[in-house]
């Protein structure tokens, strides 16, 4: 398992996303997820260059959301917490590659765990642990846009057509048949 707490929690979502194989669950509390939005890029006079762009996809976790597919993720944040906005921001990334981010908040609580809500993450850690990491998965979904990151489990990219655009790998294993995949950027 993973887990981590304001920059503790922002390794976390970097850690599940970009090596999603490694971990039976992943819980990131606050820390931030995304290097634009965390740096206020685009609030300077000058925008960021086209390159500068394309390389926060070397640690931003949205881009890698899809990754979580494998990889049972509960994010905590405190409700008063400015930032619950990373886990609202991974909460849509993850809906736009059709998961759903399981969240628990903190009532009335800023940037700390509440210590309630953290007995009830931590019980359900605890599960995620006894289950433990299927190191065989039958389907796994894993993007990446850089061979720094190139493996999810079985399935690991050894080149890209284009780098820095995302690669795509979905696969299934059938107990009774071939591999099926669908590749992109591959």
């Amino acid at each position: 398992s993973v887990a981590g707490f304001s920059m503790g929690g922002a390794s976390t979502w970097h850690l599940a996303t970009h090596r999603p194989g490694l971990w039976s669950s992943a819980s990131p509390g606050a820390g931030f997820a995304e290097v634009a939005n965390y740096q206020r890029a685009y609030l300077a006079k000058e925008p960021p260059t086209w390159w500068e762009q394309k390389l926060w996809n070397w640690y931003s976790a949205t881009t890698y959301a899809g990754n979580l597919f494998n990889v049972p993720t509960i994010a905590y944040s405190g409700e008063l917490d400015p930032q619950k906005a990373s886990a609202d921001l991974m909460e849509q990334a993850m809906a736009a590659e059709g998961l759903k981010l399981e969240r628990l908040i903190g009532p009335k609580t800023a940037h700390k765990y509440e210590p309630a809500t953290k007995k009830e993450l931590i019980a359900r850690l605890e599960k995620l642990a006894d289950t433990g990491r299927d190191a065989t998965p039958r389907e796994i979904r894993f993007s990446t846009y850089t061979l720094r990151y190139p493996q999810s489990s079985w399935v690991r990219i050894e080149g890209m057509e284009k780098h820095w655009e995302r690669a795509e790998v979905r696969a299934q294993r059938d107990p009774n048949g071939p591999l099926t995949e669908k590749k992109k950027n591959v």
